[in-house]
């Protein structure tokens, strides 16, 4: 499933949520970490 980057605050403020349902599936301190780790997920969903 697609993930995105979204910033929801606390501890670590940086979400990866599901696109399609809004679950959040990881979290980052950093913007530039949750990008990279969106990324990945998403490259690793392509063609399936």
């Amino acid at each position: 499933m697609p993930v995105r980057v979204e910033f929801r605050g606390g501890k670590r403020p940086w979400k990866i949520v599901e696109a399609s349902t809004g679950v959040v599936k990881a979290s980052s301190v950093t913007k530039k970490d949750a990008e990279a780790s969106a990324r990945a997920r998403n490259a690793a969903t392509k063609g399936k």
